[in-house]
């Protein structure tokens, strides 16, 4: 054997010891809308949900091709894939080919779909008329609208700990139920819109909360005490809340009209991170698990951005002139989110 040929067989042992670039999961893109849509215009651009899998440099369009309004898409580690439509709950059990419509024709406008961490059949969607829940993969939907005063909800948030422990985030503040849903009451949290909720990844007593004009709350306690943590947010709209699943402290905020903030000290201060962004209407955003410097982030109107330095720069990735509503992370089996 030549010593080229010894050299070549060394390289390619040495290539396979490396880890695998690329994430290990799916990413999905929930495009609600576009300002490039005419009617009855046959080349207008395609909405819906897209998928990547190599940490969002390039996306394929899954599903209807037909202008369909999707605000967000979840899916349950059996493979299962929801998506929160202006038309009702959407399934696909074959990987985003086919779809169907869970829900019936009294359900619209739903906003966020969750798949209970306990168990892939029951999932939870919040809508324009309350929370409702499936507990046999969609098959049938219950409404759980019991002590609501208005119904309008636009996030759920199910503890990882204890599955019937939820909050809901709704027009008139943050409810909690304690009983998979079947009742609820106001949570603690002051009387403001809510638009987000979500628990910290690893402390399971650690809930966060987006308002529409209070900024950014937090709760130690699993709900019972909140406190506000703005310090250095300047804009107090926010609609995303989202953490580096490695390094939570690592936090990311976005928000309406003053992009993202992120906050390298668990939420004590923020700093504004906005070079590179021409639209400064963020509305979801998530750090890629697996690659704590890649961070995408949706908006409204001008579409994807992405970060490859932690939020240092922007640069936009695609879907220009959209509204991209929703991100969500699918770990490959036996992965972590």
């Amino acid at each position: 054997m030549t010593s080229r040929s010894k050299f070549l067989l060394l390289a390619l042992a040495l290539c396979c010891m490396l880890p695998a670039r690329g994430q290990d999961g799916t990413l999905f893109m929930s495009v609600l809308a576009s300002r490039r849509h005419r009617l009855n215009a046959a080349d207008n651009p395609v909405v819906g949900l897209y998928v990547s899998t190599d940490r969002g440099v390039t996306w394929t369009h899954r599903g209807w091709r037909e202008y369909l309004r999707m605000f967000y898409t979840e899916a349950g580690q059996d493979g299962t894939i929801w998506s929160a439509c202006g038309n009702g709950v959407l399934r696909s059990t074959d990987n985003g080919t086919t779809w169907r419509v869970t829900t019936g024709w009294d359900v619209t406008e739903v906003v966020k779909v969750h798949v209970s961490p306990a168990d892939p059949r029951t999932v939870f969607a919040a809508t324009a008329y309350g929370v409702i829940r499936s507990t046999d993969r969609g098959d049938t939907w219950q409404k759980l609208t019991q002590g609501f005063h208005r119904t309008f909800t636009s996030d759920i948030a199910i503890d990882r700990l204890n599955p019937g422990h939820i909050f809901a985030a709704a027009e008139e503040g943050l409810y909690e139920s304690a009983n998979g849903g079947r009742s609820w009451r106001r949570a603690t949290l002051p009387q403001k819109l809510v638009n987000v909720v979500i628990q910290h990844p690893s402390r399971t007593g650690e809930f966060w909360a987006g308002t529409e004009d209070n900024g950014l709350f937090r709760s130690t306690d699993g709900g019972r005490k909140w406190r506000e943590a703005n310090t250095g947010i300047t804009h107090f709209t926010i609609y995303a809340v989202t953490f580096d699943p490695a390094h939570p402290e690592h936090m990311y905020v976005g928000t309406y009209g003053g992009g993202v903030f992120r906050s390298d000290d668990g939420g004590g201060s923020w700093v504004q991170k906005n070079a590179g962004l021409r639209n400064l209407d963020v509305h979801s955003l998530l750090v890629l698990p697996g690659s704590p410097d890649v961070v995408v982030c949706g908006t409204l109107n001008g579409g994807l951005y992405r970060s490859t330095d932690r939020g240092e720069n922007w640069l936009f990735n695609s879907q220009e002139d959209s509204q991209v509503w929703g991100l969500s992370f699918l770990p490959a089996r036996g992965g972590k989110q």
